[in-house]
């Protein structure tokens, strides 16, 4: 897996040095019409675009995932108390408790 991502970052970079090498003309970039037109190399705008839209995708992924992260914590939490329990019962030496709800588990000696 990592592989593929090594490869498939290498490609990534690949198209963005070549974007940059073939768009180097200055372009003039109005964003106010109080301030002066920007010049700008075309590649800078195009390059600085797509950063602002990585960082937008992310934001908004950790946004939607924040209900996921909760219910992970939730069960950690969870099967911490869990664990603790059945040490617990470990301990007391009940490591096999009855079983009428499973007929297949063995039960109990008494």
């Amino acid at each position: 897996m990592g592989l593929i991502r090594w490869i498939f970052g290498l490609l990534i970079a690949l198209i963005l040095v070549a974007f940059a090498v073939f768009n180097r003309n200055s372009v003039s970039l109005t964003w106010s019409p109080v301030h002066a037109p920007l010049e700008l190399p075309l590649y800078m705008i195009g390059l600085v675009l797509m950063a602002i839209g990585f960082f937008t995708g992310t934001l908004m992924t950790w946004m939607n995932m924040s209900k996921v992260r909760q219910d992970r914590r939730r069960q950690k939490k969870q099967i911490k108390i869990l664990e603790k329990e059945l040490e617990a019962v470990n301990e007391n030496g009940n490591a096999e408790a009855p079983s009428d709800f499973f007929p297949a588990l063995p039960k109990r000696k008494k």
